[in-house]
């Protein structure tokens, strides 16, 4: 959707005047500027189909999302760069409690979706999406699919955040809950852990070229696994992921040792694990070890913001920006720190 990049594209051409604003300055010249780029039409008195400060059970949410006379998705805004995760509750409560299937909390920057209609589950574990408009084109791919009007209309979003969510359970993704460790971690070192690559240099290419690089460098077994267990644009998307990894790893003069398997790709330094590409995410993420305090560091002074982190593993997932280098000083402090440096 040409308007949709567009828009995207104009707002992170500009997000240093976001950096200290408000979040009704961020709801202004984000949020509602994507909507409407969504076919959401914030001005149409008729349909009155995007209502802010919408009354719910103890509070107002910042936006209701209407069909007729049904609200069919909550927004709640916080301003840019503010961090999420202490305010999921608030989002995931409007929406069950009003019965709104969808609830998507954002900084503008950061879009987590969330599914309210499962019960007996932490709110963490009803995150079906997770969208950082860094990677204009997987944010296109993914608003499209769960906020695009005529999707919304159709009730195709609510059938597609159901399906995210069952193959979240699915691969067991919820082990990378921030706050509770996982008692049973998936294992996903590779079958035989004697069996180490060196990791594979890639010239620059075109896109379909280094996909096909990519995919040809790792073992079929690996390759076979993701393509009948992932669809083909999460396929696409972790090839060229691999690929810009790789690329930097060759740029700094990295010995890593690759071994991939069926749920990442990783990055060893003799018997460690120094960072990952995770493919059991949507989208595929980055899987860093490094300490939470290392982390929140590098979110202060280098704006890498954590996606999550594993404290059972001292692991922090990353969404990947369109840029990989932004994640550089991360990457390479679990490098230095694996080397002795």
């Amino acid at each position: 959707m040409t308007d949709l990049r567009n828009t995207i594209a104009h707002i992170l051409e500009h997000k240093q005047h976001l950096a200290k604003v408000n979040e009704a300055t961020t709801q202004q010249y984000v949020v509602l500027p994507i909507l409407r780029a969504l076919g959401w039409d914030d001005a149409n008195l008729a349909s009155m189909e995007v209502l802010p400060e919408y009354a719910v059970e103890n509070g107002h949410v910042d936006y209701a999302l209407k069909i007729g006379q049904t609200p069919k998705l909550f927004i709640e805004c916080k301003k840019w760069d503010e961090p999420l995760k202490k305010h999921e509750s608030q989002i995931a409560n409007y929406a069950f409690n009003a019965g709104v299937p969808i609830g998507v909390l954002t900084n503008g920057k950061i879009w987590y979706f969330y599914f309210s209609w499962v019960e007996g589950k932490p709110v963490a574990e009803r995150i079906f999406c997770e969208i950082d408009i860094g990677n204009i084109e997987n944010a296109v791919s993914n608003l499209e699919t769960y906020l695009l009007i005529s999707n919304v209309t159709s009730e195709r979003a609510k059938q597609n955040a159901q399906k995210a969510l069952n193959e979240k359970e699915r691969t067991g993704i919820s082990e990378i809950s921030p706050t509770v460790p996982n008692p049973n971690p998936v294992d996903d070192v590779i079958d035989n852990p004697l069996e180490k690559r060196p990791a594979t240099v890639l010239p620059e290419s075109d896109v379909e070229g280094t996909i096909d690089m990519v995919r040809n460098s790792l073992p079929s077994e690996f390759t076979v696994h993701y393509e009948k267990t992932y669809s083909g644009e999460r396929c696409k998307l972790f090839y060229i992921r691999l690929a810009e990894l790789l690329n930097l790893i060759k740029k700094e003069g990295w010995e890593l040792q690759q071994k991939p398997s069926k749920i990442a790709c990783n990055f060893w330094l003799e018997d460690e694990r120094v960072f990952g590409l995770r493919i059991n995410f949507n989208p595929p993420r980055l899987r860093v070890k490094i300490t939470e305090e290392d982390a929140e560091k590098f979110s202060r002074q280098h704006g890498c913001q954590v996606a999550s982190y594993s404290k059972s593993q001292k692991n922090a997932y990353y969404s990947i920006p369109e840029d990989l280098s932004e994640l550089l000083p991360v990457l390479e402090c679990a490098y230095k720190k694996h080397t002795g440096n």
